[in-house]
Order: C-alpha cells, then sequence, then structure tokens
C-alpha cells in the first residue's frame, strides 16, 4: 500500500533484510533523533496543529515556574483540576474532565472556543499578580529548536540528509513511531517514550488506522486470587506492607532486584525466601554478579521452571513445572488489534517419569502443606493427580467462560452459540473489532488533562515525581554506564532479540543451537583498529562491573562504529548441572550481556538499564 519502514537502531534488525530501511544511530542517543524529528515538524510547519490544539494539552497555559496554570490560579475558589486555554483576543476558558450521567469520565470543555498554541499575553491571578505564561506547545518547541539536523549528526551520528528525509516522508504518509519491544535500555527510556508520544501527537496520528491506537479487549476474564480477593469471592485482610517495589519506585510496573536487594539489606523491610517461577533472572536482570551475591543471602530459594536455567544452582529446591503446551489455557488475546479470546488444549504431555506440575498447582499444594487455612479459603484441597488438579484448575476457566457467554448472549442472541464454534473449530473467536477515533477524541486517557500530553502534567503529582522526571526533556546522556572512549577499545555494548534468539526457553533448542547467533558483532571500522579478524576470539571486560568473558566476533557493517552487538537469550549460560551434557555445551558458548550492565534503576519508575560499556581484546594464540 505504499507504507514505508524505517528501523532506527545500532545494530541492523532482521526486518531491515527486506523492504525496511535500517538507519544506524549511536545507541543511547535516540532522544536526539527524535527531537530532531519534532523540531523539523514545527520549522517545517507539517505537524497537525489542529490535532495539537484540539487533542493534547498543546493550548494549556504554563506559568513561568513551569506548572500548569488552572482555574484555581485565576478564579477564586477555582478548581485546581481545571487548566486555563485563551484565545487570539486573551480571553480564557478551561478544560477538564467530569462524570456524565452515567458514571462515565468526559471531558469539560467549550468545543467552539479556539486556544491558541502560541502568543499569549500575561495573565492576572487571583491574588492581583500579572504573571508571564506559555503554551505547553510553546515549552515544546522552545526545548525541539536546539536539535537542528547538524546538532542531531553530532549527538547520533545519523546524516542531516536521512533525518530531513524521515521527516518528511512521517508527515506526508502521515508515520506513527512504534513504541517498540525489549525497550529498557540506557536509564533515560521513560524520557524516550514520552517524547516517541509526542512525535506521534504532532503528526496527529493518534488513534486511527495505521496510528498508534488503543487496542480493543474482549473483556474476557477468569475468576482468580487478587489483592485480598479469591475466585468464589472470598476475602481477607491484606498484610500492611506495600509491595516492595512500589515502596522504592512508586510508578514501576515490576521491578524484581528491590526484593533481592532487600535479601542484602533488610530495607524497605527483609527478604528471606523467594519462589521464582518461570523466569530466567540471569538472562533478565542486569548485573549478573550482583544477582548472584543476591541470591546467597537468601534462606530459601525455590526454582519452579522447565529447563535446567543458571538459577537453578542457587536454588535449594528445584520443582519441574510444565510447559505451555502441557496445559489447557483460555484468555484474550494479548497485544492485537481486536479483542478476541483464544482457547490452548495441551497438545503435549510431561515425559514419562517427568513429575512436572502446573505452576499453581505447585503453590497451592504448598500453601496447602503451610496454610491449610489459607488454601482452604480459594477452595483447594489436596490433588495427587494431573487429572484432579486439572478438574479443578479448569472449573474456574469453565466458570469464567460461562459467565462470559451469558452476557454475549444477552447482548445479541446467537452470539454465543458462535463463539463456541469458533473457539471448537479454529481456537479463538473476535469478540470486540477494534473502533478507531474514540481516544482521545470522545474519550479521554488517563492523564491529568485527559489529552495527549506533549507537555507532561504527570510530572507534578508530587515532589518526587517532578524531580525524577522534567514535562518534557531533550537528549540525556545515559547514567546507566560509564561512556566509552572515542576511537578506543571500549564500545558500548548493546542486546536485542530476533526470532531464534527470543526467550530462555528457546536458548536451548536445537534450532537455536545450529541457527542462534552467540558472537559479538563489531563494525569492520573497529575491527580493523584493533586487529581483529572475523572469527577472532575476544575478551569483552565490563567496564564498570569488570567482569570478563569471551565470545567470537562477528566483524560486520550491521552494527554502528563505537558499539558492539550481542542476542539476548543466546548464550553465556553457566549453568553447572549441564556440564557433562554434550548435546547442551553450545548454551555456555558467548556471552550473557547482563554480566557487564550495571543494574540502574530509573527513579520513580524502576525500569532497569540493559546496556553497558566494555572493553574488548583479541585474545591471542
Amino acid at each position: 500500500n505504499g507504507a514505508r519502514v524505517v528501523s532506527i537502531d545500532p545494530r541492523m534488525p532482521d526486518i531491515s533484510y527486506g523492504d525496511v530501511d535500517w538507519v544506524g544511530i549511536r545507541p543511547s542517543t535516540d532522544a536526539a533523533f527524535v527531537m530532531g524529528l519534532i523540531n523539523r515538524m514545527i520549522q517545517d510547519g507539517t505537524a497537525d496543529f489542529d490535532f495539537i490544539q484540539r487533542f493534547t494539552n498543546g493550548a494549556y497555559l504554563v506559568r513561568d515556574n513551569g506548572r500548569p496554570l488552572t482555574q484555581a490560579d485565576v478564579i477564586e475558589g477555582g478548581d485546581k483540576a481545571k487548566y486555563v486555554v485563551a484565545n487570539a483576543t486573551g480571553e480564557l476558558s478551561f478544560r477538564g474532565l467530569k462524570k456524565n450521567e452515567a458514571g462515565a469520565v468526559v471531558f469539560d470543555e467549550d468545543p467552539a472556543f479556539k486556544a491558541v498554541l502560541e502568543g499569549v499575553a500575561p495573565v492576572k491571578l487571583t491574588d492581583g499578580t500579572t504573571i508571564p505564561v506559555k503554551t505547553a506547545y510553546e515549552v515544546v518547541k522552545e526545548t525541539a529548536a536546539p536539535y537542528t539536523p547538524e546538532k542531531v549528526y553530532e549527538i547520533t551520528g545519523v546524516e542531516p540528509g536521512i533525518l530531513l528525509r524521515i521527516a518528511k516522508e512521517f508527515t506526508n504518509l502521515k508515520g506513527v513511531i512504534d513504541d517498540g519491544w525489549y525497550t529498557s535500555k540506557n536509564g533515560t527510556d521513560v524520557q524516550l517514550y514520552q517524547l516517541i508520544c509526542i512525535a506521534n501527537a504532532m503528526n496527529g496520528n493518534i488513534d486511527i488506522p495505521g496510528g498508534l491506537v488503543v487496542t480493543a479487549g474482549a473483556g474476557f476474564s477468569v475468576p482468580s486470587v487478587s489483592a485480598g480477593k479469591g475466585p468464589n469471592g472470598e476475602k481477607w485482610q491484606e498484610a500492611k506492607e506495600k509491595r516492595i517495589d512500589k515502596i522504592v519506585y512508586p510508578e514501576a510496573s515490576a521491578t524484581f532486584k528491590v526484593a533481592l536487594q532487600a535479601a542484602v539489606t533488610g530495607k524497605p523491610y527483609p527478604i528471606k525466601g523467594v519462589f521464582f517461577v518461570g523466569t530466567t533472572m540471569f538472562h533478565r536482570e542486569a548485573n549478573s554478579q550482583e544477582l548472584a551475591e543476591q541470591l546467597k543471602k537468601l534462606e530459601l530459594c525455590v526454582v519452579q521452571d522447565v529447563l535446567p536455567q543458571e538459577l537453578v544452582d542457587y536454588a535449594d529446591y528445584v520443582l519441574p513445572a510444565t510447559y505451555f503446551m502441557e496445559r489447557k489455557e483460555m484468555a484474550g488475546v494479548k497485544w492485537a488489534l481486536n479483542g478476541s479470546i483464544y482457547l490452548s488444549d495441551p497438545g503435549l504431555t510431561p515425559p514419562k517419569g517427568c513429575e512436572a506440575r502446573h505452576d499453581v498447582w505447585i503453590l497451592l499444594e504448598i500453601l496447602r502443606r503451610a496454610f491449610p487455612e489459607k488454601a482452604e479459603r480459594v477452595g483447594y484441597k489436596e490433588c495427587k493427580t494431573a487429572e484432579e488438579f486439572n478438574k479443578y484448575f479448569d472449573a474456574f476457566t469453565d466458570k469464567g467462560f460461562n459467565k462470559f457467554l451469558a452476557k454475549c448472549e444477552s447482548q445479541k442472541p446467537g452470539w454465543a452459540e458462535k463463539i463456541k464454534k469458533d473457539i471448537e473449530t479454529q481456537g479463538w473467536s473476535t469478540i470486540k473489532t477494534k473502533k478507531y477515533n474514540e481516544y482521545p477524541y470522545h474519550k479521554p486517557f488517563g492523564t491529568p488533562s485527559g489529552k495527549v500530553e506533549i507537555y507532561a502534567f504527570q510530572s507534578f503529582k508530587n515532589e518526587a515525581t517532578e524531580k525524577a522526571i522534567a514535562p518534557v526533556s531533550g537528549y540525556i546522556p545515559s547514567p546507566a554506564f560509564t561512556a566509552p572512549k572515542k576511537n578506543s577499545n571500549e564500545f558500548i555494548l548493546v542486546s536485542g532479540k530476533n526470532c531464534v534468539t527470543c526467550s530462555g526457553l528457546n536458548m536451548f533448542t536445537q534450532p537455536t543451537r545450529y541457527l542462534g547467533d552467540r558472537t559479538v558483532w563489531m563494525n569492520p571500522l573497529d575491527a580493523q583498529r584493533l586487529g581483529i579478524r572475523n572469527g577472532d576470539m575476544a575478551e569483552i571486560e565490563g567496564i564498570d562491573t569488570k567482569y570478563v568473558g569471551q565470545a567470537r566476533i562477528t566483524v560486520t557493517k550491521k552494527v554502528v562504529p563505537g558499539a558492539v552487538f550481542a542476542f539476548g537469550f543466546s548464550g553465556g549460560n553457566r549453568t553447572k548441572h549441564l556440564v557433562n551434557d554434550p548435546e547442551y555445551q553450545f548454551v555456555k558458548e558467548g556471552i550473557n550481556s547482563h554480566w557487564f550492565a550495571t543494574g540502574y534503576a530509573q527513579p520513580i519508575f524502576g525500569n532497569v538499564a540493559n546496556n553497558s560499556s566494555v572493553r574488548i581484546k583479541k585474545v591471542r594464540g
């Protein structure tokens, strides 16, 4: 359909082997490139200014201290949650959120009011003083202004002409910047993805076909255990302590390193034992040396897994678990445009003699033996066979599915039968087709303003948040690792995935043995300077962690000068349990990039940086 796809990456990804353009960029400088893109859209007048005025907070007024101007600032007794905009004559209006008659949150504003994006006169406050103001758009414009094509080239290594071409095509073709995957890299990732959202908003490409969209959910759920609630409506008192990572990183989705740090420090409260369920900690958590020392401090370490990952070496107990293909599962389809549900029937059974159990079965059985009254309150009694447990566990799935079918049938007679037929014949059923032009046109986002915020009001949530992240930021050098010296034997080590090297389980498979890449990529210019040839063995030392590993070098133009690349989930598995098995020696080849990463976590958010800086020298002999 005439679409163009551009991959901006320090290494050439697999998708660029086809019709996708690869633009090599210096690691950790993406923010400068995105700012350059935003600056060109503003300077060239190609940004979607109508979208910015109506559907972002670009027209909202900002005080000279950076805080948003609210109704309470200009009207006695005004609402602090309503923000101020102005028109060309200086008249003020207010935009906020309210609940409608049905209890849904909707926009509260005058749709006929034409707010301006620039040139607002000073505003008089309730105390009688007059202060200068800017629009949020003006602040973004001023922040982006230094990022000329030449400045972007200086920081990123991306040629000015390439930036200009991409900026032109991005707006002409109504492009979108994908929010990516495997993104926690440099300790400045929150700011980067903030800028990516700003660029998409500047292009007006939100929740429309081909744009950055809010996906449709199916609305399906299975009764389960959540905070203080059981699958059958049971309730109980939760422990008073907050989830440990939320104490240190309040905006974290999940920062496990806090729990293991607490095993050493006892803060914010002591952790004595940990259950690891289906996670490859050494290929997931940055700073492997620190991780190993923390694991040694635990009084109890239990690992539930399918394969002998390196984590098993530190376990007091190893409990074999079943693979997803060995158990039944019904759920909503993730990361899909439309809302669908699927049924995954067990296609395999555990090998004869293997006592693998469903992860939930393992946990419930331990709970029953340690705290029988707590197992009772979720209706669990001892299950001695897989058949007994499946009967217990699948009943929750059936209950959720039947409730879901009844709801669908009440909305449209005959729908339940169609869903059941879809599941029986194809294993999935689409429940809700994506409806475009909803957010933020008719439905608010979860931001303070409800709009796409090109200037983040969330930064002013509290003092800690305000200190951690600015409402809009430019390029910030990575705080996660020591910057390598230019034109030396020091490099930024970046990692990534592809379809072969994508998970801790995949690492052990025979296709990975023969198709996986356990080498370190180096640009020919760097290799020539260091006297390294393709296939040479090299010593890799972490500049910050001092850890030393070895890997063969692949000399290739598929990585930019000054950077080296290694696949994650590919090699460097140091497990002792495969030491004598000739079929699996390949998993030890190469490096694990987490050996060299510092483990730096971004304040407030807790995302842990995976990139690192290393020294490389050829192994002689």
